[in-house]
């Protein structure tokens, strides 16, 4: 069979004779059933399993043919029928279903693959908790293009004929995600091929944006039907599903066809209301297009623009379409059609947004998005019920079923109640997949309880989709082009549940473009004067009230006719004018240091009343002291200053897109004007450091640290997101966010700490787990006011896909958290683990000293701004000059061995060895009185010759860093971040920045300088302890358990020692000096060791002795800290190692310290002692605390970054 003739079987109606040759064909073995294995069910005329498929693997598929009933449209019920034949899946017999769903009524039919998917625990164990079935559709029959399912399944009929057919080959035949990208992937490219005949803009980008997505738009409508309908017909039926290709090729060779025929289309038929739908005769003679509304084919200024694209291009995107089934039915992670769904949009938008990534945004895959809205809703209905409830909230919301306690009436309107009442906002809405998600849980909870409120109105579908986008759902975010996609995927939403076409919502005053994180108004200032000041020298019939402005954004939804809402919007217009003026909130513009002035000073102060309550008549001065006369005149200073600010172009522009939340939302306000706020806020925020934000608009930068007490440090964007969440929920809301896990544990977090500490009610990390395609490691998490505990989750398994993301979040229970209570949590870094590494923990943290007490310095390396002209590679020295090579001037050079320092880069520091490195930096600096000072020019001129004359031939590169600070500098060759250029010249730990395990050595004489990627420490000067002994600690396995306890994790499962992760790590008040002595002598051992060329003995590794040391000081360190434990089950080994370990250091000559050591290995090794039997039983005898023994860190401790 040909793939052309597997096609043209495909497109023809269903034929299970047909389907008999092809399934033989395609897999090794197929059996058909002599009857059929009769299943009854509601939506099912007859059918059942006809035959069973065995697979390669040993794995069976079951072969189902269902006929629907006359009244069930294939096209429309795949989640009622889906359900039929998944329930027969068992993994142990049946480990998948190919099922056939037809009518021989309609043309189309359904192919369905089910199958259950399985997930493993990080050792490699079968999760037991299986998912639900996997349900994957191919839409077949004459209607259908079926190019992707002929391509699919001809892959397994020629892979038969080569190869072993698995269930995995089957599953990717029918994989959603594959076509996804494939279809993106050329639809990107007829996006740039449309945008090239135009010039790269911004606008022009927007504009082919709006153009394509209004097309994909009607590649789904032209589904329904709808479109070029007969004229003569007085319903929706009979319409020309590939209308769109028709009509484009009735005008073969118009360059003009974009002016000509689809902007007709466009802005005068489907945005204009005619009698009777009747299109113009250029769409068509005699036929009918529906009149949408909604706004997506209002012409706006882009529209404006005269542009016109050859005809070649809108032909090669129908056929572009035409290759793909368009399913206008969402997909959701347990139900996918292979073809393109709305969601898809989201995709198609998130990737095309310019710079996407650079703004800090990512599209969230549906697993998360499915999971999160529904735990959400689940949270919210807990929240506002008695703990009776909530087995059967969690039944209806996660598995779609009505338990008995909702069967009474009295219970199910509560709950259906509660969910009409819902207020969710998504404050960075992107393509919508949020709020999408929330309207699809909220829509079939209250499809299921609907009959048992015993409501005598017909469920309709439509409506109560349409209810949930006027009553509970709102959105915001910064872009323009993330608003019209989201707006494009409710109005589908809508469309799908239509019988016949009605006018869409204007969605204008519900997904708002704007900036969520500016705010002219407090949420808290006084509203009422608005409608005063609006309502002055007016008729009453033109006043407005609070509640007739309400009513006002209400109607305006619905209304279709263009008149009325464009005298509704220029009402609205002018109404929220007034709230501009009256509300202004004039306190934002002050710092907080100014704020306290201002309410110190307050009565002395000519101020508008909405800056603060008026306290008495105004002082007098002249009774104030000098120094409070000099705060009020610094004050009235400030004053002038920030009132001329407010008139200025640079606030204007800061504060041009700021979203006033109570006259956008007025539904959120009460009867006195008081924002009443969110149930729910919900969505991904965007990831940006401020670094970035402060490069491209410092301004606004400037403003987020001043008004957000999350703004610490080099913090990033999400974190204001977070407080600004908090700020717009009711006392009783949620805000739930995927973003990075790094606040908890990073300095720039301690803001963000400090104001959730109390607030946090539940984190499900991910781990190394990258959820998406980038170095960002994130986790789930909630936040509720006045929250007493955290929940805190952990993932414990390797996982490769986000279905098997899916597959893990859907088997949590309460066995797999740890609880975090929150008066344990402030401002300091948090410690967040599970399991039994929570007690470990807190007996660490029983220790009150930290290595914060031991360490003056942990420092980064020097910071040049320009590594390629400072750092020289492949060094040599002779007769005081450094032989090197530029990578800046790309050849070798000479220069004098004053001006350069030993330089080490990360891969140079390994666990215990002695440093070495074939680097230096140029360092244009003097040490003098532990300050460092710079050469003049003069200086460097006369010191060191040929070290000026190459800093002289990277002058120009030099003075243009960092956009070219240093052009008029006389210092034109210093470094622009000149710190920590004293620390270097001293005795010294140092160990690379990013690694697996530790890499701690000893710089013993204050040698070496080194790179950002190296930190140095510097002990404080009253710590007895040496050097050597924190080098033991920090390379053992109790700091590296610590720290991945603590951390964050990299990929791969490497870790960052930042002085963050590392500072808090506990240190017993009293180290015993012979215990510290002890495990010194041990690292002057291995540090010999691994200093030698050649092995100790012919008999044995120095590898393998220097890690049999390691291991007697991994059990020094647990003893340190858990001494009592260790000796109450008799595996203490610090007291026998005493006797055995002979120092080395007093001794002359390697060959007696190599034979000292040797021998020392050979007895403990060879001989009876309690030091080798006690190590063997660490773990034995204490599983639980000593578990941290258990990985194997000597094969992974010279692994670095």
């Amino acid at each position: 069979m040909t793939a052309k003739e597997l096609q043209n079987k495909l497109s023809a109606r269903f034929d299970f004779d047909e389907w008999e040759g092809i399934l033989i064909e395609m897999f090794p073995k197929v059996e058909f059933f002599t009857s059929v294995n009769q299943v009854s069910h509601e939506l099912i005329k007859d059918g059942g399993q006809v035959g069973m498929i065995r697979l390669d693997d040993g794995r069976s598929l079951a072969i189902y043919i269902f006929e629907v009933k006359d009244n069930v449209l294939i096209d429309r019920n795949r989640k009622g029928l889906r359900e039929i034949a998944a329930k027969t899946i068992d993994q142990s017999i049946i480990h998948g279903v190919l099922a056939f769903y037809y009518s021989k009524n309609v043309s189309d039919y359904r192919l369905t693959f089910i199958a259950k998917q399985t997930s493993f625990t990080e050792d490699g164990e079968l999760v037991q908790s299986e998912t639900a079935p996997k349900r994957y559709t191919f839409l077949l029959g004459e209607n259908e293009p079926c190019r992707t399912a002929t391509e699919r399944l001809y892959e397994l009929i020629s892979q038969k004929k080569n190869r072993s057919i698995y269930l995995a080959d089957v599953t990717e035949a029918f994989s959603v995600e594959r076509l996804n990208k494939e279809f993106f992937a050329g639809y990107k490219a007829q996006y740039s091929k449309f945008l090239k005949q135009l010039s790269d803009t911004k606008p022009n980008r927007d504009y082919v944006k709006k153009l394509l997505g209004r097309l994909v738009f009607l590649q789904f409508l032209q589904k329904k039907g709808w479109m070029g309908v007969p004229a003569s017909r007085t319903d929706w039926k009979g319409g020309d599903k590939n209308y769109l290709s028709h009509l484009i090729e009735r005008y073969e060779g118009n360059d003009r066809l974009l002016s000509d025929v689809l902007e007709v289309l466009f802005f005068n038929t489907l945005n204009d209301k005619r009698e009777g739908d009747i299109a113009d005769s250029r769409l068509g003679e005699n036929i009918k297009i529906p009149y949408l509304n909604g706004g997506l084919f209002e012409k706006d200024n882009i529209d404006r623009l005269d542009i016109d694209f050859p005809y070649s291009y809108f032909k090669e995107l129908m056929d572009f379409f035409a290759m793909y089934n368009f399913t206008i039915d969402e997909n959701d992670p347990d139900d996918s059609e292979v073809g393109i769904d709305p969601e898809m949009l989201g995709h198609i938008f998130e990737n095309l947004l310019e710079d996407n990534k650079d703004k800090g945004a990512f599209y969230t895959p549906k697993e998360i998005v499915q999971y999160m809205c529904r735990q959400s809703v689940i949270q919210y209905l807990k929240k506002h019920t008695n703990s009776d409830f909530y087995p059967a909230i969690e039944s209806l919301i996660l598995y779609r079923k009505v338990n008995e306690i909702f069967q009474e009436k009295e219970n199910a309107l509560k709950i259906y109640t509660l969910l009409k009442s819902i207020k969710v906002c998504d404050p960075a809405i992107g393509s919508g997949a949020f709020p999408m998600g929330v309207l699809n849980v909220l829509f079939h909870a209250r499809q299921l309880l609907y009959g048992f409120t015993q409501d005598k109105h017909t469920f309709s579908h439509a409506e109560v989709k349409r209810e949930i986008i006027q009553e509970n759902i709102f959105g915001v975010d910064i872009e323009q082009g993330a608003v019209d996609i989201a707006r494009l995927r409710f109005w589908l939403a809508l469309v799908v549940d239509e019988e016949t076409p009605q006018p869409l919502p204007n969605l204008d005053y519900k997904i708002v473009c704007g900036d969520s994180l500016l705010n002219r108004t407090s949420l808290d200032s006084p509203i009422m004067n608005v409608f005063t000041e609006y309502n002055r020298n007016k008729k009453d019939e033109d006043k407005i009230t609070l509640n007739k402005y309400q009513a006002l954004i209400h109607d305006y939804l619905n209304t279709s006719n263009h008149t009325v809402k464009d005298r509704y919007k220029t009402l609205i217009s002018e109404i929220k004018s007034y709230f501009k003026t009256e509300l202004e909130d004039k306190m934002r513009f002050y710092t907080r240091d100014e704020k306290k002035l201002i309410e110190k000073y307050f009565m002395y102060l000519n101020l508008s009343s909405n800056m603060k309550t008026l306290f008495d008549d105004k002082k007098d001065e002249n009774n104030l002291s000098p120094k409070a006369q000099k705060d009020l005149n610094k004050i009235r200073k400030v004053i002038e200053s920030k009132n001329q600010y407010a008139n200025t172009v640079k606030y204007d522009k800061l504060y041009k897109n700021a979203f006033e939340w109570r006259y956008e939302f007025p539904s959120l306000l009460d009867d006195n004007g008081d924002f009443k706020g969110f149930d729910l806020v919900i969505g991904n925020p965007p990831y940006l450091r401020i670094q970035g934000i402060r490069e491209v608009n410092p301004d606004f930068a400037d403003e987020l640290v001043e008004r957000y007490k999350s703004a610490t440090g080099s913090f990033d964007l999400y974190v204001t997101f977070v407080e600004r969440g908090l700020q717009i929920v009711n006392s009783s809301g949620i805000v739930n966010y995927i973003m990075p896990i790094k606040w908890t544990n990073s300095a720039f977090g301690k803001g963000l700490r400090e104001l959730v500490s109390n607030k946090t009610s539940q984190i499900i990390n991910f781990g190394a787990y990258q959820v998406f395609n980038a170095s960002t490691y994130t986790a789930l998490q909630w936040f509720t006011p006045n929250s007493k505990e955290l929940a805190y989750y952990e993932l414990d398994r390797n996982l490769t896909t986000n279905e098997e993301l899916g597959a893990y979040l859907n088997s949590l229970n309460d066995e797999s958290k740890a609880i975090i209570k929150s008066d344990k949590l402030d401002k300091e870094t948090w410690v967040l683990t599970v399991g039994d590494s929570v007690s470990i923990l807190n007996n660490l943290d029983l220790h009150k000293r930290r290595i914060s007490d031991i360490f003056d310095r942990i420092f980064c390396g020097l910071q040049t701004s320009k590594d390629d002209v400072y750092f020289l590679y492949e060094c040599n020295e002779k007769d005081g000059m450094v032989y090197g090579y530029s990578k800046y001037l790309e050849r070798n050079i000479c220069i004098e061995r004053g001006l350069v320092k030993p330089l080490l880069k990360g891969e140079d520091v390994h666990r215990y060895e002695h440093l070495s490195t074939d680097r230096f930096v140029v360092f244009p600096y003097k040490i003098e009185n532990g300050k460092a000072n710079l050469y003049s020019e003069k200086e460097l001129s006369e010191f060191f010759p040929n070290g000026y004359a190459y800093l002289k031939e990277c002058e120009e590169v030099l003075r243009g860093r960092e956009k070219g600070r240093l052009k008029n500098d006389d210092y034109w060759f210093r470094y622009i971040y000149p710190k920590n250029l004293v620390l270097f010249d001293n005795e010294k730990l140092v160990a690379p920045d990013i690694s697996m395990g530790g890499n701690f050595t000893y710089d013993s004489k204050g040698v070496f300088y080194q790179t950002t990627t190296v930190y140095g420490y510097l002990k404080k000067p009253e710590i007895k302890e040496g050097y050597k002994f924190w080098m033991a600690l920090f390379n053992s396995r109790l700091f590296w358990w610590y720290l991945k306890n603590t951390g964050t994790v990299l990929a791969n499962g490497f870790f960052r020692f930042k002085p963050d992760y590392v500072k808090p790590f506990p240190v017993p008040e009293i180290i015993p000096p012979y215990t510290e002595h002890l495990i010194s002598t041990l690292c002057d051992y291995i540090l010999f060791i691994k200093g030698q060329n050649t092995n100790l003995s012919d008999l044995v590794s120095n590898k393998l002795i220097s890690d049999f040391f390691e291991k007697i000081i991994d059990g020094c360190i647990y003893e340190i800290y858990f001494g009592d434990h260790m000796k109450e089950l008799n595996i203490n080994i610090i007291d026998s190692a005493i006797g055995l370990i002979k120092p080395i250091e007093g001794l002359l000559s390697n060959e007696e310290k190599g034979q000292v050591i040797l021998d020392t290995f050979m007895k403990i090794k060879k001989t009876d002692n309690e030091i080798r039997n006690r190590l063997d039983l660490l773990t034995i005898k204490s599983p639980k605390v000593l578990k941290v023994n258990k990985s194997n860190l000597f094969q992974i401790g010279r692994a670095h970054v």
